[in-house]
């Protein structure tokens, strides 16, 4: 139903990408097969390093949206897996980065404290490397939906298809910047193939089953409920003339609220600009999954791609003046 098609990276206006940082770690991770003789896995720090490297080799910004608490129909928030993760993170920090048998046997033993783990390292990382970051207020899609919607940012990296329905304009699930390309989605074709407007979009995902409300209407899928949505102009009409009865479609209308709360988040980013890197901790940070030679090495990398890219965007910004 969503047409993702490849393009240059050329097209992405600014050169910035917004990523849905536990969105783009988790499905990268999941098709990553764990090695048990680490000590802590840290794969997680090899994709963000590459990551980074890439972006910036192609003199495009990456920025790292991190989630704030969970939307409440989406799941059930659980604070001590988060706050147990955490721990361990500091408690890994703390041991000069060097872990313990019971560190090691919990990521191990769970892919979520996994996420939350990394997540926590690559806060630092970001911090060290000078990444721009954005902690969201809530779902961190939300969040990179409204830097596209202000157009701070070119296209949100996510699978999530939950980023068009919060506003962006352009999305991205694929980036191969080897042969220069993304694949990509634009709003404005979405909205073409299906002949509705944005809100119609977010009426039809409640039809179809969503994360926040994962029922919908039986037997209704998308070609069914396009349909039924032009025939009755949106989503609280078409439950009123299915018979649908006035506490169910509260249940229904609070779902579709939470899409609009994209309108009144307040993230406070004005500019999204490279800091540069603290070397010596950069090192620090990534020693435990580089070794020290390669750690140090790609440092120094990271410095240089600074120098570079604040080449590049001086540049630009002349030429356009």
């Amino acid at each position: 139903m969503i047409p993702w098609r490849w393009a240059k990276v050329e097209e992405l206006e600014p050169r910035i990408l917004a990523f849905d940082s536990p969105n783009y770690l988790s499905r990268r991770l999941s098709v990553v097969r764990q090695q048990r003789f680490d000590r802590v896995p840290l794969t997680h720090a090899h994709l963000f390093l590459a990551t980074v490297l890439s972006c910036l080799r192609n003199h495009v910004l990456p920025v790292f949206v991190f989630d704030g608490p969970p939307e409440h129909l989406k799941r059930k928030a659980n604070p001590s897996l988060i706050q147990n993760s955490e721990r361990l993170y500091r408690r890994w920090r703390a041991d000069s980065l060097a872990g313990s048998p019971d560190i090691d046997l919990s990521c191990f033993a769970s892919p979520a404290v996994r996420l939350y783990f990394g997540l926590c390292h690559i806060k630092d990382l970001c911090s060290a490397s000078g990444m721009p970051t954005v902690l969201a207020p809530s779902e961190a899609e939300m969040s990179a939906a409204v830097l596209s919607r202000e157009g701070k940012v070119g296209s949100v990296v996510s699978n999530d298809a939950d980023a068009l329905l919060f506003g962006a304009s352009h999305v991205t699930r694929s980036v191969r910047f080897s042969k220069g390309e993304i694949e990509r989605v634009l709003m404005r074709d979405l909205q073409r193939r299906l002949e509705l407007d944005l809100e119609q979009m977010r009426d039809l995902a409640i039809i179809c089953g969503c994360d926040f409300h994962r029922e919908g209407i039986r037997g209704m899928g998308p070609h069914k409920g396009a349909i039924a949505l032009k025939r009755h102009g949106g989503l609280e009409p078409l439950l009123r003339a299915m018979g649908v009865t006035p506490s169910e479609i509260e249940k229904y209308m609070k779902a579709r609220d939470v899409f609009d709360e994209g309108h009144y988040i307040k993230l406070g980013v004005e500019n999204l600009v490279l800091k540069p890197p603290v070397s010596a901790r950069v090192t620090e940070l990534l020693q435990p999954a580089l070794g020290q030679e390669t750690a140090e090495k790609r440092s120094m990398e990271l410095l240089r791609l600074w120098k570079d890219f604040g080449r590049v965007q001086m540049t630009l910004e002349g030429w356009i003046a």
